[in-house]
């Protein structure tokens, strides 16, 4: 068939538009695929970039808070005994043994314990009201149940609260010396800027006011045994009990904010 001009160049350019299609699909529309998942690739990839820089720039500050929440632990962790120092009951008894030595007390017995998991009970006090079931019933407005109830609220808190766990050791001792450094014993006991806590104390036959007992014989018309007389010296020796109850907590790790 002998095609006139009109007609080949509806053909040549039909022939460029299927050339041109088939090079779309062949080769333009894979590399604009390509190009396109790149694109999400690249938004994506900077994005996690974008993420990791935004961490590494609160390094700093995580650092700073590792080391603020370290040194916060260390102190309170100071306020109470070492463990390498009572983690036995025979280095229990060589720490506490030199307030007996200091004081001038004489060590008659004693009874030391291991370390052993315990509670720390939370010490306050706690206001009680003569007849308060019957001042709630006659306090219409409120008024004076709203004070009681701020008068308790810090107890009140105390008592909700958990005890936490530590590491307590027991101490039970009995002492012989003057009344002096019985309370000097006990005073210094007390001054420990470390958590040792005082449970019970027997002071035996210790006359806490001498001048009182012997106005009361003189009143009676009682002569005092030479026993007696001793005891109300200043000097006398009287036996005395203590329980004691030392804590401890494990420290904590420093951390290593430096590593790589």
């Amino acid at each position: 068939m002998k095609l006139n001009y009109r007609d080949k160049i509806i053909l040549g350019a039909l022939l460029a538009f299927v050339i041109l299609l088939g090079g779309f699909f062949l080769l333009i529309k894979p590399k604009y695929n390509a190009i396109k998942n790149d694109s999400a690739a690249l938004e994506q990839a900077e994005k996690d970039q974008k993420d990791v820089d935004d961490k590494i720039d609160e390094i700093p500050r995580l650092k700073d808070e590792i080391k603020t929440t370290y040194d916060a632990t260390k102190k309170l962790t100071d306020d109470f005994v070492a463990y390498n120092d009572i983690y036995n009951a025979r280095k229990l008894d060589q720490y506490m043994q030199h307030f007996a030595e200091d004081c001038e007390v004489k060590i008659e017995n004693l009874t030391a314990s291991d370390l052993n998991e315990g509670t720390l009970n939370y010490y306050f006090f706690t206001p009680t009201y003569v007849g308060e079931g019957m001042l709630a019933e006659a306090d219409l407005n409120g008024d004076r149940q709203a004070a009681i109830a701020e008068d308790k609220a810090e107890s009140d808190s105390l008592q909700a609260r958990a005890q936490e766990s530590v590491l307590m050791g027991n101490y039970d001792i009995s002492v012989l010396g003057t009344k002096e450094n019985i309370y000097k014993y006990l005073q210094t006991i007390e001054d420990q800027d470390k958590t040792i806590i005082i449970n019970t104390v027997d002071l035996g036959g210790m006359i806490i006011n001498p001048d009182a007992i012997e106005a009361m014989a003189d009143y009676l018309g009682a002569d005092l045994s030479e026993d007696e007389k001793e005891m109300l010296e200043d000097d006398a020796e009287i036996e005395a009990k203590f329980n004691v109850s030392i804590y401890s907590v494990f420290e904590l790790s420093e951390p290593n904010v430096e590593a790589d």
